[in-house]
This record gives C-alpha cells, structure tokens and sequence, in this order.
C-alpha cells in the first residue's frame, strides 16, 4: 500500500512526506489506493528512508516492463546538465577556516572542468573504450568550440568530425527531446525542484 502511495506521488508531482499525508485525507485517487488507510508522515518518510534501495530496483522492474509493452526504448541515452537544490545536511557544516581550504580546493577543481563539461580527452576516450557510439558537443549550447589539436586531443577531434557530418548533426539534435523535454516537465510540471533527503 505505501509503495502505491509513493509511486503515484511521485507521478504526480507529490514527492513530500507531509503533503502526501494530506493527500491521503484529501484525494480520492491516494484514498483509493491506501484502501482506508491514514498512514502518517512519519511512517511514509521512514518507510522510504528504510527502503531505499528497493524503491530503485522497483523502477529498474517498471521501465523493464514498459519496454516489453512496447512504451519505452533502451537503446539511446540523452544527459543534460541542470541544477536542482539539495537538502543540506547539518553534519556538513565547517568552520570558517575550513571553509577557505575548501574553497581553494574547489576552485581549482572548476578551472580544471571549465569549458571540458562531458565533452573532455578521458570522457571522450572512455566511450571510445565501451564502444559507446556518444555524440558530445565540443562546448555549451550558442557557444563556438575552437577546433581541437588532433596531436593533443584525439578524442575531441574525433568528436568534431563527427558532430560536423549531416548524420552527426542529425543525431545530436534528437538531444533536444530526448534529455531537455523531460527535465522540464520534472521540473515545470511536476514542480520538484528539490531534493528533501539530508547528506
């Protein structure tokens, strides 16, 4: 019963603890799916903590059984990079001192990943090694990438050959659908622009 709660809050658009402990009281569709029942906040909120791995393999067993219907594909994989806020948690919290170390630290991390995004030398080589057939832009969306040194980037100059071909071309721009479309509707229509567990 609370994982039928959970999924069809999830698909709706209600993912918090306390408002699907209203919806159970409010919403016929929740009430008909707890049979009767008026499980708690609480409850909801442990029961998922507790079972949070087994939530994983219950969406792995729906989209195997989308695909044998016929609703859903495997065979091509989009990413699209967007932010979504984190529930901080309190065992993060430094010291001032620790703090300035931290951002150093993480300031050389960002030149490093500035402008390489997905599209860099090990990225790229390693889908050459899984005999992934990617196709990376060279650099964020409206910006013009310098065309890479074959000599010192291999792997990048592969890319832009192949990105430049009509197939290339073709193939990139079903991107546009396949990862931007659905991080919308999470996001616009469904409302969840954020997460609720701590860490």
């Amino acid at each position: 019963m609370k994982v039928k709660v959970l999924v069809y809050g999830y698909a709706t658009g209600t993912s918090s603890s306390r408002k699907l402990a209203t919806k159970l009281v409010e919403d016929i569709a929740f009430r008909m799916l707890a049979a009767g029942n008026f499980p708690q906040h609480r409850t909801l909120c442990e029961f998922r903590r507790r079972h949070l791995d087994d939530f994983g393999a219950v969406f792995a067993e729906v989209v195997r059984l989308a695909r044998t219907m016929g609703l859903a594909g495997l065979g091509r994989v989009s990413v699209d990079g967007t932010k979504v806020r984190a529930n901080a948690s309190k065992r993060k919290a430094m010291s001032y001192g620790r703090m300035a170390k931290e951002e150093r630290r993480l300031r050389a991390k960002i030149a490093g990943l500035l402008d390489a995004s997905y599209c860099n030398e090990p990225n790229l080589q390693a889908l050459k090694e899984r005999d992934i057939d990617g196709y990376v832009p060279l650099a964020r969306e409206g910006k013009t990438a310098a065309d890479p040194d074959p000599q010192e980037y291999p792997a990048k100059a592969r890319m832009a050959e192949k990105l430049a071909s009509d197939e290339g071309r073709k193939r990139y721009a079903r991107r546009k659908w396949m990862a931007k479309a659905p991080v919308g509707w999470i996001k616009e229509v469904m409302g969840f622009r954020r997460f609720s567990f701590r860490g």
